[in-house]
């Protein structure tokens, strides 16, 4: 492995059942000042968690993450049996490909169903080339953990969800993590839903022990995990 990044191995459990578990290794660095993209910021064990402890729904699906970063939701989602992963981060992202390659390699997945794609969400070209490979049918549930990080960025990534919306099937949905880190954050992001006529629900984080997993990387951030679908009324 190279010495740019630091190994740090996940395990996720159910209480009841030890025998029940995966663990998945990330690669991270904790040099953000090229790129802080490629660090583990708590959303992402949020969202990873929910993931396995919801497999039932994750197994044999098509799975997009976007601004995937470390990729540890769509990680999970491989090792839990989703049948197609996508994972997507801007082409500005300093050696992300390289290091996303290297994580797969590390956790021994299987190569052919794990798609690495670049996406620039103010691209029009990138995002028009990732819809013609895979929608309309090709994409059941699309991944984002914190990506609606700067608030000058919200409205973009909402357009670009409109978009999948449009060329995606009705069922379409979209899960995040979202991190309150000022009291507007979500006051931002709802009226944006309520613009781009869409529905935002929040789940719950003791819903499926979101609230009790690494306290170590959680403690002290105020997260919220919340689904998105396009309004059909």
């Amino acid at each position: 492995m190279t010495s740019l990044y630091t190994n740090r191995q996940l395990i996720f459990a159910d209480d009841n059942n030890d025998k029940k578990s995966i663990s998945v290794n990330i690669l991270e660095t904790f040099d953000t000042s090229s790129s802080y993209g490629l660090y583990l910021w708590p959303c992402s064990p949020i969202l990873a968690q929910y993931i396995w402890y919801n497999r039932n729904d994750f197994i044999g699906k098509n799975i997009l993450e976007i601004g995937a970063g470390t990729s540890l939701p769509g990680l999970v989602a491989a090792k839990i049996g989703a049948q197609n992963i996508i994972l997507c981060d801007n082409p500005k992202v300093d050696k992300w490909l390289s290091l996303i390659h290297e994580t797969i390699q590390l956790n021994s997945m299987i190569a052919d169903r794990i798609h690495i794609e670049y996406l620039d969400w103010y691209n029009e070209k990138s995002i028009d080339e990732l819809i013609k490979k895979y929608f309309p049918s090709n994409i059941d549930i699309i991944l984002g953990s914190d990506i609606f990080f700067h608030k000058k960025d919200f409205e973009t990534i909402i357009a670009l969800l409109d978009k999948f919306f449009t060329y995606g099937h009705s069922s379409l949905k979209f899960l995040g993590t979202i991190e309150r880190r000022s009291r507007s954050t979500m006051l931002k992001l709802n009226h944006l839903i309520h613009i781009w006529n869409m529905k935002l629900d929040i789940i719950p984080l003791n819903d499926f022990n979101g609230d009790t997993i690494y306290p170590n990387i959680i403690a002290g951030h105020d997260i919220l995990l919340f689904s998105i679908v396009k309004n059909t009324t």
